[in-house]
């Protein structure tokens, strides 16, 4: 490359630069602002190829609060929304990631989905039809056990290129979204489903059919798309114990596949 050639590229590698740095200072001013998440999202899609985006507040103790999300002519997206707080987040590999083990940064859909996951209910349910291919979430550990998330979904997986660039720029993301939730009063999210966990057991009495909390544990990742050797593997029991245990619950609720599962499950959401 000539000496021309080098100055032309360094000085297109100084604007980008220099763009980068003045849009996070006006994502600065924007922090106390209503359309702080817009411009977030704004500023993200001038690099990264997505088709709707979502900002949440994951807890131990209650379904997730939506903060801001991407807006839908048809409102179909709301009543989505209502589905998942109502039941389906406890069988979204995000969710259950971010609540057993939550940490700093991105993570991808390939980092936390079972291995069935493409054929669960939360997938033909809600992940199909409002995310589409694909979901990446960065995500901003806070106390009192939540997480904040900035989720995106695309019609078409994301690929190395996107990928790069969020772990570039997620240091400064993580940043901006832990101090945003100074300024944030999410509104009360609904009641919590009869198989939330609490505290790191399910609940012993909200459910009507008398499953143990192992039971109802097993159950859910099951339903989440966690195969016998997986739900074995995070519980720390043989996969004997873990058969045993989708006998007995089947037992007791009366049923015989997981689509009957899932139909209990989502005949308990408040």
């Amino acid at each position: 490359m000539s000496a021309e050639g080098h100055r032309h590229q360094a000085g297109h590698g100084w604007l980008e630069a220099a763009a980068w740095h003045r849009d996070m200072a006006n994502l600065l001013r924007q922090l106390e602002n209503d359309d702080f998440w817009l411009g977030v999202t704004r500023l993200l899609a001038r690099h990264v190829a997505f088709n709707t985006w979502v900002a949440l507040v994951f807890h131990h103790d209650q379904p997730p609060t939506i903060l801001a999300e991407s807006d839908e002519d048809d409102g179909a997206d709301e009543a989505l929304f209502q589905d998942y707080q109502k039941g389906l987040y406890l069988l979204d590999p995000f969710y259950v990631a971010a609540r057993d083990n939550a940490h700093a940064g991105l993570v991808t859909l390939d980092d936390v989905a079972p291995q069935r996951f493409t054929h669960t209910e939360y997938y033909l349910r809600y992940f199909k039809r409002n995310i589409v291919a694909d979901e990446i979430q960065l995500n901003q550990p806070l106390d009192g056990g939540r997480t904040l998330c900035l989720s995106l979904g695309a019609v078409t997986p994301f690929d190395q290129t996107p990928l790069g660039v969020l772990h570039l720029i997620q240091p400064w993301m993580c940043e901006l979204m832990r101090v945003r939730m100074h300024f944030e009063q999410p509104e009360a999210a609904p009641g919590a489903h009869p198989w939330h966990p609490r505290s790191g057991e399910m609940q012993d009495t909200a459910s009507q059919f008398g499953l143990t909390d192992r039971e109802r544990e097993v159950s859910q990742l099951m339903l989440g798309g966690s195969s016998t050797k997986e739900i074995a593997r995070r519980l720390s029991i043989s996969v004997e114990t873990v058969r045993a245990h989708k006998k007995h619950l089947y037992a007791k609720l009366g049923i015989n596949t997981q689509a009957e599962l899932f139909a209990r499950f989502w005949q308990e959401r408040p």
